[in-house]
C-alpha cells in the first residue's frame, strides 16, 4: 500500500484549514498529528486530534466536517506510513516549485508541531524519551526556528539534508517508541 503524502493531500489539507480560518499550516497540521501518533505509543492513549489541533471552536458544520475528514485521513495514512518500515513515511510539505523561504518556514512548523503533538497533555518528557529520541526532539525543537539564509545554493543543499533527518527522525521516535511499548 503507498502512503505517501501527495502534492494533492498538501494542497487538499490547506484548502480545509483555509475554509475552517485557522492559522495552522497544513505542514504544522501533519507534524502535530506524527508527533500525536508518537505520543499514542508513549502514553497509550489516542488523543483527540480535534482537541489538538483547537480549530474547531467558531467553524460552520461543513468545514468542519471538511477539516475533520481531511486529518482522519492523514492520521490513518501516517500511521500505515509509520508502521510499514518501508520508507514511505514522508513529511506534508510544499514542493519544491514554492520559494525557499516558504518550504524552510513549512519545515519549522512541522517541527514545531511534532513537538506539540508529542508532548501534548504532557504524555511524553523529551528527557524521558528512550534511546536517540531525546536528542532528535531536541534538534526539531532547534529546526523550528530555521530561517533561509543569504546563500540559495546552499541553503537549498542544507534544507534538503534537513528535511532528510527530519524524516528519518520521525522514524527511530516512533520505532523507539514502539519498542517501549509493554
Amino acid at each position: 500500500m503507498n502512503t505517501a503524502i501527495s502534492n494533492s493531500d498538501y494542497d487538499k489539507l490547506r484548502a480545509a484549514l483555509l475554509l475552517a480560518g485557522t492559522d495552522h499550516t497544513a505542514s504544522e497540521v501533519h507534524g502535530i498529528i506524527c508527533g500525536a501518533i508518537c505520543n499514542q505509543l508513549k502514553s497509550g492513549r489516542q488523543v483527540n486530534l480535534n482537541e489538538l489541533i483547537s480549530v474547531m471552536v467558531g467553524i460552520n458544520d461543513e468545514s468542519k466536517r471538511v477539516l475533520e475528514a481531511s486529518i482522519d485521513s492523514l492520521y490513518e495514512s501516517s500511521w500505515q506510513s509509520l508502521n510499514d518500515r518501508d520508507s514511505s513515511f514522508s513529511l506534508m510539505l510544499p514542493d519544491d516549485e514554492h520559494e525557499l523561504a516558504e518550504r524552510t518556514e513549512a519545515v519549522a512548523h512541522w517541527c514545531r508541531g511534532f513537538v506539540f503533538g508529542l508532548l501534548f497533555k504532557q504524555a511524553s518528557n523529551i528527557d524521558k524519551l528512550p534511546g536517540d529520541a531525546a536528542e532528535i526532539a531536541r534538534d526539531f525543537m532547534a529546526i523550528s526556528k530555521a530561517e533561509p539564509g543569504e546563500d540559495r545554493e546552499r541553503d537549498e543543499w542544507a534544507l534538503a539534508e534537513i528535511e532528510e533527518y527530519v524524516r528519518v527522525g520521525v522514524q527511530l521516535i516512533f520505532e523507539e517508541l514502539q519498542e517501549n511499548v509493554g
